[in-house]
């Protein structure tokens, strides 16, 4: 079984529910950061521990390391990430990937540059978001946000909150190629294929995409196209 390391930023250091339904065979394993904070600060407080718990899960037997948090990864651009992966593979020589850079890539994958964004961030996390996915050449239509700054605020967001607010952020650019919710701990196991199903557009979150990059550095057959992972099946 194929076993992958996985850097979270709560404490508690739990692997998302989302990778049970998604890759059922695969092992994975999670470290947390102990983030208490949604912003720049909170990112720059924990950010360099990320090299030690890549290290203890290389020695836990793991073979591909992914840091699952968006706007850990996001927070200082493109250049920093790709510097922060870099790091990673050095200190463990193995494959590494980040959950924002995931998302960056299937969005990318689907075609869909002209997106509506959901986040769990405020404001200036959203600032962020905007200039990184510019970095991808990523067109932001339109943003909403639940203006969460405490990491463990977002565990409490419901499926039925979830789906309001995407529903009401379609209505402001209906137009869009497809949709991203950023914020992995946004928890997305059952929202995600409903609102495909109901938009009939692909929905990119970042659980998924985290989880779906990281199998890829390992089996990107087991993995699978984007297009199957982020869009509803065809209507019978």
């Amino acid at each position: 079984m194929k076993h992958i390391g996985l850097i979270v930023p709560p404490a508690a250091g739990e692997v998302p529910p989302e990778a049970s339904w998604m890759y059922p065979d695969i092992h994975f394993e999670a470290r947390g950061l102990g983030l208490r904070t949604m912003s720049e600060d909170g990112y720059a407080g924990v950010v360099d521990r990320t090299i030690d718990l890549a290290r203890d899960l290389r020695r836990s037997g793991a073979k591909a390391i992914s840091v699952m948090g968006t706007s850990l990864s996001f927070f200082r651009g493109r250049t920093f990430e790709q510097e922060l992966i870099g790091r990673l593979e050095d200190a463990t020589d193995l494959p590494v990937d980040t959950m924002a850079s995931a998302v960056a890539r299937g969005l990318l994958e689907l075609g869909t540059r002209r997106i509506a964004v959901q986040t769990a961030y405020r404001a200036p996390v959203n600032d962020m978001l905007r200039t990184y996915l510019g970095e991808w050449g990523l067109q932001v239509m339109t943003l909403r946000s639940l203006n969460i700054e405490a990491i463990d605020v977002v565990a409490d967001v419901t499926a039925a909150t979830m789906i309001l607010e995407v529903h009401q952020l379609h209505e402001e650019a209906p137009v869009c190629d497809g949709i991203l919710i950023s914020c992995g701990g946004l928890r997305m196991a059952e929202t995600s294929p409903r609102l495909r199903r109901d938009l009939r557009k692909p929905v990119v979150s970042s659980a998924e995409a985290g989880l779906w990059g990281a199998v890829g550095l390992l089996s990107p057959d087991r993995a699978e196209a984007a297009s199957k992972v982020f869009t509803a099946p065809p209507p019978h």
